[in-house]
């Protein structure tokens, strides 16, 4: 539970950070009027990449998480569809970053497995239940 608050509070933060950087791209973008603009919005165009980039590593970074939690194999880093390349220009190179195809498809697996847990719980529970109400019936008949 922690750890998705600190994700959530981490895709704003980012979230602010794109939202501004759009709205100088545009306030910009409306000031050069077509002129030259000497490569200030190939700039900032890189930069909302980035943070496009950085966005979906922490998606990625979370949802592995869960998938180590549940023990659910991550797809194929070797498929294109289902991963892309993101260089961050760190020590660390090209991350993989996975795609919305990626994404889609780990969280189907990772309900599935919440699910299939969620269903063992509900069995011995009904049957705990069961049992329960079976010996309150016994006891209570054998007192009568």
């Amino acid at each position: 539970m922690f750890e998705y608050l600190i994700y959530v509070k981490e895709l704003k933060r980012l979230s602010k950070e794109r939202h501004k950087l759009s709205e100088k791209f545009a306030e910009l973008e409306k000031s050069y009027k077509g002129e030259d603009d000497h490569g200030h919005l190939s700039f900032l165009g890189h930069e909302q990449y980035e943070l496009d980039c950085w966005i979906e590593y922490y998606k990625t970074t979370y949802l592995k998480s869960k998938a180590d939690k549940l023990l659910v194999p991550m797809p194929d880093a070797k498929d294109a569809e289902m991963y892309r390349s993101c260089n961050f220009d760190d020590e660390q190179g090209d991350l993989n970053i996975l795609t919305t195809k990626g994404m889609h498809k780990l969280r189907v697996m990772l309900r599935e497995e919440s699910k299939a847990r969620r269903e063992v719980v509900a069995f011995w529970f009904t049957i705990i239940t069961g049992l329960i109400g079976a010996t309150i019936g016994l006891v209570s008949v054998l007192k009568a």
